[in-house]
């Protein structure tokens, strides 16, 4: 057994500290690398400096890396994030945030007070992402026939700038003096566009399917990337002028640049910084080497960007790495920003008065009180706990692994059943375990008889919960029967579709009176999700919040007098069911998954596997703590 103190000191600056920007959201000052492929870079270009960059990734993280090869993480979003872009002179980034599938959300964002500006939502694809060159403007190419959406960067309102649509573009850049509008096609087209008048100036045919589209030497110039081929082209006729075999190739684009920088992937054979001269604007020269480096063992380099001499990589570990283009003819090895320093929390159950936290190895017990990690066993890779009595239990969520119970006396495994298809949920009420698989079959195993019975089965199936004699199963209102929760009698199973209005229910928590949950509600006018309480005796319905908007994979948890919920994806927040107050918590860098609490202290597992404590009732955060891969507390 082992059982370390929290360290309650400040990190050497290359490690971690606490960065406190507002009183409603702060950030971390870390080397800590995104958790996932590293998805944009965007130069800050501002205040002078050259060193400064942003790096977007899939974790929905946003770190500003500073001239000092510090990283301020802040997460942005719950979704995954595959363009960014800076706004020039100020801290305003502005990201493409989607689910690769109906969600296509571009946002802005402050990022000296860490809130967000505004959001729009796209019904197509977003296809590149950048600002007019003075920042009045936010350009946004959509996979559409109607093309570039023009936003007011200040407010987020759509500007009718150009008078016929400019069909999908993938790259657009604007004149210093913002009257003039260049967009390149992927069917191969150039196009010029008068932003004074919205009228079309000129459109030349070029080279089709360009990818990485930039200009640059005075946006004279136009180069991709096709088929392993570097493409020069004139931005003034669309003719190439020259194109050079390369081997996955990386263009660095800086617009300010009179020659072009490219990373190369030879694989085994390392990575090369390659230079293409501008002799004029009609002629290159061959492609010359500018340096060397090894190749990085189990990762490889999939974006970067390039602000005056300083060049910025990102991976697809999610690490990142800075360079630059001076020349150098010794074989040089990446100087990374980042490091892996914490373990991950993949879930966390109370304990009385501590809490159960469970990483990928092993199960720890700790509290903010004490400051004690207690590793109490170790983990055989599941992703889930749940408390049953002085036991736990454990399973993965998405798999079809044997759901398993941990006496922590003994540290024996015992596997209760093995599901039929990939788990979704395990829910605990006094000995039946509530099992859902795959959202089609509600299935109880009964720890007193070490019985498995399948219970329902149906279609679209979100959540279940027992109250009484009734299990209640929130589901889609698509399928039949067409309502979103239903009641099923355990002894006769008889099924009663219950009158509630809604699209889906899902989340659902319940003392032994009354259920709580998540309703969305959308039409072609609105949409609402709302925070709901169920009397099934009286056969009352309550709204205790409500957000105007769809959020589908809100959290609910009940403690005593008060639920909690995460409804915005944001914030998270406390309905007392006493008074009827709403409490409203500030966020931590990371965004909030799960809250657990016990007679003071409220812990949040925050999505990248840290934990938040606040006292109960007080909206600021108390510390943020993340375990280190030693198995120790590190405070924040």
């Amino acid at each position: 057994m082992k059982m370390t103190t929290l360290k309650r000191f400040v990190l050497p600056a290359c490690m971690v500290s606490l960065l406190s920007l507002s009183l409603s959201a702060q950030s971390h000052i870390s080397t800590q690398a995104h958790q996932s492929i590293v998805s944009a870079v965007a130069a800050a270009n501002y205040g002078g400096s050259q060193k400064t960059f942003f790096s977007a990734g899939e974790d929905g993280f946003l770190i500003k890396w500073t001239d000092d090869g510090q990283g301020e993480n802040y997460q942005i979003s719950d979704l995954q994030i595959k363009l960014a872009a800076a706004y020039p002179e100020k801290n305003l980034v502005a990201v493409y945030e989607t689910d690769s599938g109906l969600i296509n959300r571009v946002s802005v964002w402050d990022f000296n007070s860490l809130s967000r500006i505004y959001a729009r939502r796209f019904t197509d694809s977003v296809t590149s992402l950048t600002f007019s060159a003075g920042g009045t403007y936010l350009i946004v190419g959509t996979a559409t026939v109607d093309g570039a959406v023009f936003l007011r960067t200040t407010d987020g309102s759509v500007v009718d700038k150009i008078k016929s649509p400019t069909g999908i573009l993938s790259y657009a850049s604007t004149s210093s003096s913002e009257k003039t509008l260049c967009t390149y096609s992927p069917v191969g087209t150039i196009s010029y566009y008068n932003m004074q008048t919205g009228r079309l100036k000129g459109k030349f045919p070029t080279a089709a399917g360009l990818s990485q589209v930039t200009t640059y030497n005075n946006d004279m110039l136009l180069s991709g990337i096709k088929d392993n081929t570097v493409f020069i082209i004139s931005a003034l006729s669309g003719d190439t002028i020259a194109s050079y075999a390369a081997s996955s190739p990386l263009i660095l684009a800086d617009k300010s640049d009179k020659n072009l920088y490219y990373l190369e992937n030879n694989e085994r054979n390392g990575y090369t910084l390659m230079e293409i001269e501008s002799n004029d604007n009609k002629s290159v020269s061959t492609p010359q080497i500018v340096k060397k480096f090894k190749t990085l063992t189990g990762d490889t380099i999939c974006c970067g960007t390039k602000e005056g001499a300083y060049i910025m990589l990102g991976s697809y570990s999610g690490s990142l790495f800075r360079t630059d283009s001076s020349p150098d003819t010794t074989l040089l090895s990446f100087y990374s920003l980042t490091d892996n320093i914490y373990d991950k929390i993949c879930d966390m159950s109370p304990a009385g008065e501590d809490f159960y936290f469970l990483t990928g190895s092993a199960v720890y017990k700790s509290s903010y009180d004490s400051g004690i990690v207690n590793k109490l066993a170790d983990n055989p890779g599941q992703t889930q706990i749940a408390t049953y009595g002085t036991s736990l239990i454990l399973w993965s969520k998405g798999t079809r692994r044997p759901v398993q119970l941990l006496d922590l006396d003994t540290k024996n495994l015992t596997p209760l059943f093995t599901p039929k298809s990939n788990i979704q949920s395990v829910r605990i009420f006094g000995n039946v375990l509530l099992e859902m698989e795959s959202n089609m079959y509600v299935n109880a195993y009964h720890f007193d008889t070490q019985q498995f019975e399948k219970l329902y089965s149906g279609t679209a199936l979100q959540d279940a919960v027992i109250i009484g004699n009734t299990i209640y199963i929130s589901k889609s209102a698509a399928t039949a029967p067409s309502s979103p929760l239903l009641g099923i009698d355990l002894t006769t199973k008889e099924t009663v579709p219950l009158d509630i209005d809604g699209n889906v229910i899902y989340s659902l928590s319940c003392t032994d009176t009354v259920m709580y949950g998540i309703v969305v509600k959308t039409d072609k006018n609105s949409k609402k999700t709302v925070l709901f309480s169920y009397n099934p005796e009286r056969h009352q319905i309550s709204t205790l919040l409500s957000l105007a908007d769809e959020d589908t994979d809100a959290f609910t948890c009940l403690h005593n007098n008060e639920i909690y919920t995460d409804i915005g994806n944001d914030k998270f927040f406390s309905y007392n069911l006493s008074n009827r107050k709403t409490t409203t918590y500030n966020r931590s860098a990371s965004l909030p998954v799960k809250v657990c609490q016990n007679t003071s202290r409220l812990v949040v597992l925050n999505k990248d596997g840290s934990v938040s404590w606040y006292n109960a009732g007080i909206q600021q955060v108390l510390a943020d703590w993340y375990l280190t891969l030693d198995g120790n507390w590190y405070e924040f």
